[in-house]
């Protein structure tokens, strides 16, 4: 900065863009105090399968059901993102993966979906084989894109989508928690802790994965002020990388008395050359959770 105009804008910008979130129960619709009701009771979190692998290798197939893979059925290369299933009929993702994607109307979501390769996802487990159920395809009913996401800034790069029918739970399709509690809440204002991002991306080969990876990263101070509403890590050796947009970045935690799987954050922005070094972001979800439940208050089915 060479100017004292530069410094205040810049200074300007970024006060101008802290969102100012909290959940304040008081002040909700009823609409709002039964969606968070709702959530609070969904069973979130719950995996059939343990959690055995991390630090950028294969996941074991239903160890992560939540996990929805957007793509286009006749490119799987072109707009390929992840999200999170949320509840029976919506998966939260990145704003960019529907923004950016020039071909936004045909993208799919399928749940259940382990290795991209195999119409049969099968693991053995204490000396006995487990496969999981045929994955699930669905459609996207309507998009919610946060209102101030803006394609050429990271700020606000979250998203909904409503899917075209209700999910049936099961072993290899669950929801995932999302931060209810004031404890939750203030997991991620703690720089160091430790969380695990899954994704279909590029791996270090340049190539996408087939199955589902995981990496498991720490979080560290963010650069140019975005600590506000973004958890950002070093990106050295083990990264998320193109392709793993709009997945979850999770940690097992107290979950009303209960140990379960919470979403902390949003893949959203890296280096194109992923693992050296260079920050990546990922949206701070309990920051938009009043958003979230705001949006979803406005249909009259949640589910």
């Amino acid at each position: 900065m060479n100017s004292f105009i530069e410094i205040f804008t810049l200074v300007w910008a970024f006060i101008s863009l802290i969102p100012s979130y909290e959940l304040k129960p008081q002040d909700w619709t009823p609409e709002e105090s039964r969606v968070y009701e709702h959530f609070r009771q969904l069973d979130c979190g719950v995996r059939k399968i343990p959690l055995r692998i991390t630090g950028g290798r294969k996941s074991f197939p239903m160890s992560q059901p939540w996990m929805a893979f957007l793509y286009i059925p006749s490119d799987l290369e072109m707009c390929r993102c992840g999200g999170a299933l949320i509840s029976e009929r919506y998966v939260l993702t990145a704003a960019h993966c529907i923004k950016l994607c020039p071909r936004s109307t045909e993208l799919k979501i399928r749940l259940g979906e382990h290795d991209l390769a195999s119409p049969l996802d099968c693991a053995t487990y204490n000396n006995e084989s487990a496969c999981a159920p045929p994955v699930e395809e669905f459609t996207i009913e309507k998009s919610i894109i946060h209102e101030e996401f803006n394609p050429f800034s990271p700020w606000f790069d979250v998203a909904l989508l409503r899917l075209n029918r209700n999910v049936e739970f099961k072993d290899h399709i669950r929801p995932i928690c999302l931060p209810l509690t004031d404890e939750l809440l203030a997991f991620t204002s703690v720089m160091g802790q430790s969380y695990i991002a899954v994704g279909w991306g590029k791996t270090e080969d340049r190539r996408f994965a087939n199955s589902t990876m995981e990496v498991h990263i720490s979080t560290e101070r963010c650069s140019g002020g975005r600590d506000s509403s973004f958890l950002c890590a070093s990106g050295d050796i083990v990264d998320t990388c193109t392709g793993d947009s709009g997945g979850p970045l999770t940690w097992r935690n107290l979950y009303f008395g209960k140990v379960r799987t919470v979403q902390f954050g949003v893949v959203s922005l890296g280096s194109a050359d992923c693992g050296i070094g260079q920050k990546a972001y990922y949206m701070d979800v309990p920051t938009f959770m009043p958003w979230i439940i705001r949006k979803l208050a406005e249909f009259s089915n949640l589910v």
